[in-house]
């Protein structure tokens, strides 16, 4: 009876080992088996680049855009907006101003600046530029005759020679 048990023992085990040319193609098989999961993954992958790709790319490429717009404003921006002051001598004779901008119209540089007056006015107002280093570079007039309650855009002309892309600020008094 042992003599039994060991044989069938033995015929079991050589009945689950397999031979090496059966090893090497389980392998192969297992290795063609990963392989094309991988393929189809990347094969889905793409297909799903070809739906949603075209999209994202249309979103990244507007984006793109967008900040080069905003580039473009912004250094248009720095080329015509200016910091402007006014005088505290002005706020009892009901003058302010909101805004300012600098523009070249033919040989003379011109600053607009967008003036309110909560009282009427009659008279001239002068606007003086300033470098970086807080120097005078030039001084331009402009008359004003407005009602009570009143607004409007005045265009100060400078001297060809002033260097308003190179102002830092304009003072309006």
């Amino acid at each position: 009876m042992v003599r039994f048990l060991v044989v069938s023992l033995v015929v079991v085990a050589l009945a689950g080992c397999k031979s090496r040319e059966e090893q090497l193609k389980a392998a192969e098989d297992e290795g063609n088996l990963l392989v094309a999961k991988k393929a189809k993954l990347l094969e889905g992958g793409g297909e799903a680049l070809k739906k949603e790709g075209k999209a994202a790319a249309e979103k990244l490429a507007e984006g793109g855009g967008e900040v080069f717009k905003g580039l473009g404003k912004g250094f248009d921006k720095s080329l015509t907006e200016v910091k402007l002051e006014v005088v505290p001598e002005l706020a009892p004779k009901g003058l302010g101003a909101t805004r300012a901008a600098r523009r070249e119209s033919g040989k003379t540089n011109v600053v607009t600046v967008y003036v309110t007056m909560e009282k009427a006015y009659t008279g001239p107002l002068e606007l003086r530029a300033f470098d970086s280093e807080d120097k005078e570079v030039g001084r331009a007039k402009a008359e004003v005759d407005a009602k009570e309650g009143g607004a409007q855009y005045l265009d100060f002309e400078f001297d060809e020679r002033t260097p308003l892309l190179t102002a830092g600020k304009f003072v309006l008094r």
